[in-house]
């Protein structure tokens, strides 16, 4: 059930993600936005020739649709299978699919963690069970999990294949092709996810060894014919489910642009088509075949997708060549910071924020501490994921540094922990029973971050929280509370792979702590690496 649920976490978090899709922008939602602050001035008069990474304007229209390649006979280059980016996002999920066992299932842990790694993963390969359909896991994880991960390998797929990424449902070849196709990277991707050195085989050691079933009925290696069939089989029903529902009720009623949180509940009609479009950095909404729109401050202002980042050489003249080696117009926004070079096309449109990010940030992060500190806290083997969304607004710029003011919240937090005085009996003799796992919301609405080269594309950070999370069950402790304080300190990298959009790799040290307000306060600390997706944007530029 746990699987199912974890599949599902990414679209839970999907109204984050930074799509490219266009949409306009109601005048009092800008109103009601503070004015960008402006960067204290450090490039003196007559400064000497310095070569940067700055954000310039070309001239490609907002949305260049896909190349229709469904028909295609010749080979095309444009028609190939964009293979790079497909695999980054597979490996994307994999890594998600393999944290998520990590976090929910004791045993993931403790087989992955004992004897030889590597002759481990060759013996579960080698024993597992191609003479039996039964896996004995839960009925969700093999009939509705799996196919679910089949219809999501098949988005994978379908949205990096120029053959396949603008067909819409039909009786014609061009479709079949496009199932046949998916199912045939879907089934490829089941058997890696089984039996590769990424996957249970390795990650768990499914296959070298018996553990009981979850009613403990049964003992089995973990392995069998079931989820082999069912993840290609039924995600190519899911996903041809999915296009009709995409076909008959999403697309008639997306109109010419809704509210972000009206679409993102269509959204949940299409989970797989969803999540995948999350694993490629868009918005859940997002087609290949036609464009949808959704009214927000957050989505792209109309010249959003010419701005690009350059290395330019800035002197005296106030002036630099552009790409094609064509004079621009260099013109600096902002006092202190290296101009902008701006194309003639892009006139009448909003001017460009000069440096990659922006005035205000939204975005969400995922983390995960399998090992407890011990600095504040004493309680030890505690797990913790939480998955908490973010927003920043810059209130002090400078030339070498910028301070952002960042509370979050907290969408989910899972806690687990050894269950206290807990004794194992012939009933339930493993360790996985002597375990709870609490779940909770909160809020930290004290937070700093600070970021060093704000000019770079690359940019180390800083950052402190401080909130707390309210959970469903005294946590740590019987005599324990619902109620979780918490105070985090942290580092990482904030790396631009667009002038508006970025993704971060960090880690936080995070004390938990009831404050002593219950009889006891065992307290807890976390070592949590994670990983962020956000997007930026200024009021009055782009």
């Amino acid at each position: 059930m746990f699987k199912l649920l974890l599949l599902m976490s990414p679209l839970l978090l999907g109204q984050f993600s930074f799509a490219q899709d266009a949409g306009p922008l109601a005048p009092e939602t800008l109103a009601a936005l503070p004015d960008a602050p402006v960067p204290a001035s450090s490039l003196a008069d007559g400064a000497k020739a310095e070569s940067t990474s700055v954000v310039v304007v070309s001239t490609p229209p907002d949305r260049m649709p896909p190349e229709d390649c469904s028909l295609d006979t010749t080979h095309s280059r444009k028609c190939r299978v964009h293979w790079h980016q497909l695999i980054l996002s597979t490996t994307l999920f994999n890594a998600f699919e393999d944290a998520g066992n990590l976090y929910t299932g004791y045993w993931y842990r403790e087989e992955t963690t004992q004897g030889d790694w590597w002759d481990r993963y060759i013996n579960s390969a080698a024993d597992w069970s191609w003479d039996r359909w039964d896996d004995y896991n839960p009925f969700l994880d093999d009939y509705v999990g799996h196919p679910m991960m089949g219809a999501i390998t098949n988005d994978l797929w379908i949205q990096n294949d120029p053959k396949s990424m603008t067909v819409v449902q039909s009786n014609s070849w061009p479709y079949w092709r496009r199932i046949l196709r998916a199912g045939a990277f879907s089934t490829a991707y089941s058997f890696w996810w089984k039996l590769g050195p990424a996957g249970e085989a390795s990650i768990g050691h499914n296959g070298d060894h018996n553990q009981p079933n979850a009613n403990g009925t049964h003992e089995s290696n973990g392995t069998g014919w079931v989820t082999l069939v069912t993840t290609p089989v039924g995600g190519a029903l899911w996903t041809m489910g999915e296009d009709a529902l995409d076909k008959h009720v999403v697309a008639p009623v997306e109109g010419d642009g809704r509210n972000p949180f009206a679409m993102l509940g269509l959204s949940f009609l299409e989970p797989a088509h969803a999540t995948a479009n999350i694993l490629r950095f868009r918005a859940p909404w997002y087609r290949d075949d036609r464009e949808v729109k959704a009214k927000s401050f957050w989505t792209d202002p109309a010249g959003e997708n010419e701005v690009r980042f350059e290395k330019a050489e800035f002197g005296r003249s106030g002036s630099t060549s552009g790409a094609e080696g064509e004079a621009n117009t260099v013109s600096s926004v902002v006092p202190g910071v290296s101009p902008v070079i701006r194309s003639p096309s892009s006139a009448g449109e909003l001017p460009v924020w000069p440096r990659p990010g922006g005035e205000h940030e939204f975005g969400a992060w995922w983390g995960l501490s399998l090992m407890s500190g011990h600095l504040w806290g004493y309680a030890g083997d505690v797990k913790y994921m939480p998955i908490d969304v973010r927003y920043t607004y810059l209130i002090s710029p400078h030339d070498s540094w910028t301070l952002r003011y960042a509370p979050e919240m907290t969408a989910l937090a899972m806690l687990d922990w050894p269950t206290p005085g807990a004794v194992p009996t012939q009933a339930q003799p493993e360790a996985q029973y002597l375990r709870t796992r609490a779940y909770g919301s909160g809020v930290s609405p004290v937070g700093f971050e600070t970021d060093f080269l704000p000019a770079k594309r690359i940019q180390p950070f800083l950052s402190t929280n401080g909130g707390f999370v309210y959970y469903d069950q005294r946590v740590l402790s019987p005599e324990g509370s619902q109620w979780m304080y918490s105070i985090d300190f942290g580092c990482g990298l904030h790396i631009f792979r667009k002038a508006r959009q970025d993704w971060s790799l960090g880690y936080r040290y995070q004390h938990l702590s009831n404050a002593n307000i219950s009889e006891h306060n065992p307290g807890t600390d976390a070592n949590t690496f994670y990983v962020a997706v956000s997007r930026f944007r200024s009021k009055g530029y782009r």
